[in-house]
């Protein structure tokens, strides 16, 4: 079994940054690479490993050589999606201090779709299981349009989002509202599969 996972509020708690971020006075919208320099600068101690959620670091440590990150460089807000380039590289640097990377888990970071890279994770991984795990609706239904098992993280714990006519979406995924779910699920899955 390979777990798909998504970065920004699966495994990292990127409101907690962009907080940080607010009270040192580095807008959300200064999004390179040199971002986390002035954050150190201003703050020596501060850690981005303290920003992973809780049970990533036992998930990781246990299943680290089976996890794909993909992770998306765009914003939910518009005006951060003005340098594709400059945002892979805050991304891919953001994923990297947070020290995820440390348990074998492979990283893939891509710009607003995610499709290409779960097709290229498909292909590597032939028949293995995957599972998916993201909290952006459109990411869940781009991986079960690609016949990937996905689950919604639901960290706010909606139950389901509204579409535009008020109708509930969402309803048709497993829904999960935190990491330590998300491993009771797995076992349960893998209870099912022996």
């Amino acid at each position: 079994m390979k777990y798909i996972l998504d970065f920004d509020e699966v495994l990292f708690n990127t409101d907690a940054l962009k907080e940080k971020m607010e009270e040192m006075g580095i807008p959300e919208t200064q999004r390179g690479p040199d971002v986390f320099g002035a954050i150190l600068e201003k703050d020596p101690h501060f850690k981005m490993e303290d920003l992973v959620f809780p049970n990533v670091w036992d998930f990781l440590q246990t299943h680290g050589n089976d996890c794909i990150i993909v992770s998306s460089a765009s914003s939910s807000k518009a005006e951060n999606n003005t340098d594709e380039k400059a945002q892979k590289e805050f991304q891919a640097k953001k994923i990297f201090l947070s020290g995820v990377e440390k348990f074998g888990a492979d990283v893939r970071v891509v710009g607003v779709v995610k499709t290409e890279a779960l097709k290229e994770v498909q292909n590597e991984y032939g028949e293995e299981e995957l599972i998916f795990l993201d909290d952006r609706e459109p990411y869940v239904r781009e991986a079960k349009a690609l016949g990937i098992k996905s689950i919604w993280m639901d960290r706010e714990g909606k139950g389901h989002l509204a579409n535009f006519e008020g109708t509930p979406a969402m309803l048709e995924f497993p829904r999960v509202g935190n990491f330590a779910e998300f491993v009771r699920y797995i076992e349960s899955c893998e209870k099912i599969l022996e």
